[in-house]
């Protein structure tokens, strides 16, 4: 069978017959055919994320684990560095200029989250009320100007906190089962970090909860905490307390090793890795901070106002006995307290 069909020209002429279900079919097609070129050439890339993390110490083993569990969580939460994430770390070595330097240019860069410890969150909520803020770790965000309140901060800053009042009740509590004559308890105190002489009055209140005298020892110089071991030698102490500060961290194996010598027990905040010389640690994991501040960089991209995001604080605490430093301090540890430790260390 044949039809009448027209050339380009409009020509009238005789063709083979090409079926109605067959002409549908092709006209159908190249309608999707049409209909997905827009879509194509309109279509994005994955969104890179900008994150700007901040830490005025220096970049040593210790603080590795703590980005690997920042990265890991939010790996577990669909943001991969190379794919669609990039987080830039700055490290101020202590060096407080440094520090100011370093949040500036974070600031500057305009990232859609910054991450720090409570010291550096003030220096950035100081620069920037509009790029959100999340704590890795805080001591007191509410006297620290951060946060209006835990439950509501109300501000761009939101995050975790590590209950540092509790945490040195607690450290007291300990050593007054390991010594029941506690009588004096010293803490070397940073002048030149908030936070440490924060939790120096959260010692001298645990202290007289149980009838101790609080001795503390202020020092802003790495000179300043070897004269205050000299004095520590002269006065003596029943036990030492943490204080965390950079330059107390960046002196802790000194320090141990001197409390070691005057045969003096030194408790510690650090838990994963608990030091040689030290006679136990009690806290909540810091790694725990900082894959629980993964998931309020993943809740605040996806929309969410730092400040009606509630600051979280820590649900369980490990304690690590270190039965070696006690053996050689001359101490027995309770039983019951053995019975309670995660870890205990030969």
């Amino acid at each position: 069978m044949a039809v009448l069909q027209r050339d380009e020209e409009g020509a009238e002429g005789i063709g083979p017959a090409v079926d109605d279900r067959v002409v549908d079919r092709r006209a159908f097609l190249g309608t999707l055919g049409l209909a997905a070129v827009p879509r194509m050439a309109g279509a994005q890339a994955p969104r890179t994320y900008r994150l700007a993390y901040v830490n005025s110490a220096s970049e040593t083993e210790t603080r590795k684990p703590h980005l690997q569990a920042l990265r890991g969580a939010l790996a577990d939460l669909g943001y991969v560095e190379g794919r669609n994430l990039v987080l830039d770390a700055r490290f101020a070595d202590g060096d407080g200029k440094r520090l100011a330097t370093m949040v500036d240019d974070a600031v500057r860069s305009r990232p859609d989250v910054l991450l720090g410890f409570e010291d550096v969150a003030q220096l950035m909520r100081a620069r920037t009320t509009m790029v959100p803020i999340v704590l890795t770790g805080a001591l007191d965000p509410v006297s620290a100007g951060l946060a209006q309140s835990l439950a509501h901060p109300g501000t761009n800053v939101t995050g975790s906190t590590q209950l540092m009042d509790q945490l040195v009740v607690k450290h007291v509590e300990l050593l007054r089962q390991i010594l029941p004559r506690l009588g004096r308890i010293g803490q070397l105190v940073d002048t030149t970090a908030r936070g440490c002489t924060l939790i120096a009055g959260y010692a001298r209140d645990a202290a007289d909860a149980v009838g101790a005298e609080f001795v503390p020892y202020s020092v802003a110089t790495p000179a300043e905490i070897r004269q205050a071991f000299a004095r520590i030698g002269r006065q003596r102490v029943d036990a030492l307390l943490p204080c965390p500060s950079p330059i107390l961290f960046s002196a802790r194996a000194q320090m141990f090793a001197d409390a070691a010598k005057l045969r003096i027990p030194f408790t510690t905040f650090v838990v994963a890795d608990v030091p040689p010389g030290v006679l136990f640690g009690y806290a909540a994991t810091i790694e725990e901070g900082y894959a629980r501040a993964a998931t309020y960089v993943d809740k605040i991209l996806k929309g969410a106002t730092p400040g009606q995001l509630p600051i979280e604080q820590p649900t369980r605490f490990r304690l690590v006995i270190n039965l070696k430093t006690a053996k050689a301090l001359g101490l027995t540890i309770p039983p019951s307290l053995l019975a309670r430790a995660d870890h205990v260390i030969e």
